[in-house]
């Protein structure tokens, strides 16, 4: 996106169709923009919303504020200078923000990076290499998540077990509910050309590892052998949070996950999400207490790591078609 004098609905029609590549829960997509002459409002689409896994929208406004922070980095990109409002309407809670069109100012030598970096950014579940991400790296991630608007929690070794816990017990509530297991199959087995959910080939093998990856089909058979080796041994593990629990609070802890995303690529990192245990009121409070010594709301469980070259290549998700998800306003 060159920065030059072009019509500024253009501009931010463009900025909100490449927000797209912005990860979402089970890749649900629950956005819709709607551009104006000169600003576009960012809407949450509460017919995407997981109703038995996300009944708060959690999980939604956290995908959104990816979506709206990689806007953002477009039109920086491009030359301009976002002016960003979030929940600018009490009245109407599903407006999560609106963003006005500046003045021109030129792309920086970093705007380009993280527009190139949003171009590739990706989560990986596959097992990491024999070799941990550096300290430095880690620190450079929370000061990101530090500048867009939330926390990174670095997960201590003496914490990791709690972790562990919670995701185990998650899973048992969740699996044992069954509006649960009925929504996570319907997001996991669409079609390759359906452009939502997640096709199989970004699923996680069996693999045997000190904190288990979501199982996105219960009733299959792992195959695992009785002592199988451990996988993710040099995996790091953080804690996105901030002050409080509540939308706006939300909004920007997805603003600082798209921060820490773009950071990822940057420094040659690999990384996915644990949602489950925050999904869980017990296991939430259970990270709240424990890992955050109660001086945050957990948001999301990362899990850092270096991506081994030993893996099979990954799969793309998809994205639901432009005209879904980005609609221009008529002028007056």
């Amino acid at each position: 996106m060159a920065g030059q004098a072009r019509d500024p609905q253009s501009i931010l029609r463009e900025a909100a169709a490449i927000a797209s590549l912005a990860p979402s829960i089970h890749n649900t997509q629950p956005w819709q923009w709607l551009v104006h002459e000169r600003d576009t409002e960012l809407y949450a689409d509460r017919t995407r919303q997981l109703t038995a896994t996300d009944p708060d929208g959690r999980s939604l406004t956290l995908s959104c504020g990816v979506a709206l922070q990689h806007a953002q980095v477009a039109l920086r990109a491009a030359g301009y200078l976002p002016d960003v409002l979030r929940l600018p309407d009490p009245d109407d809670e599903d407006l999560l923000a609106r963003i006005t069109l500046g003045g021109a100012t030129g792309a920086s030598a970093e705007d380009t990076r993280d527009y190139q970096s949003m171009l590739i950014r990706h989560m990986d579940r596959r097992p990491f290499a024999d070799r941990a991400p550096s300290d430095e790296a880690l620190q450079e991630l929370a000061a990101a998540a530090d500048a867009g608007g939330a926390h990174l929690h670095l997960v201590r070794p003496d914490q990791v077990t709690t972790v562990t816990m919670a995701v185990s017990q998650a899973a048992e509530v969740e699996q044992s509910e069954p509006a649960y297991r009925r929504e996570l199959h319907d997001w996991t087995h669409r079609g390759v050309d359906s452009g939502e959910g997640l096709p199989a080939g970004v699923l996680p093998e069996p693999a045997a590892r000190r904190v288990p990856i979501r199982e996105f089909d219960p009733d299959r058979d792992t195959g695992l052998p009785d002592e199988p080796e451990l996988a993710d041994r040099y995996a790091r593990y953080a804690v996105l949070f901030g002050d409080r629990d509540d939308p706006a609070h939300w909004l920007r802890g997805g603003e600082a996950l798209g921060a820490v995303l773009l950071s990822v690529v940057r420094l040659d990192l690999a990384v996915s999400p644990y949602s489950d245990p925050i999904e869980v009121l017990a296991t939430r409070q259970l990270i709240a207490r424990e890992v955050l010594s109660g001086l945050g709301a957990p948001y999301l469980v990362l899990r850092l790591g270096v991506a081994s070259p030993e893996q099979p290549p990954r799969a793309r998700t998809a994205r639901r078609p432009v005209t879904e998800t980005v609609v221009p306003v008529p002028r007056d």
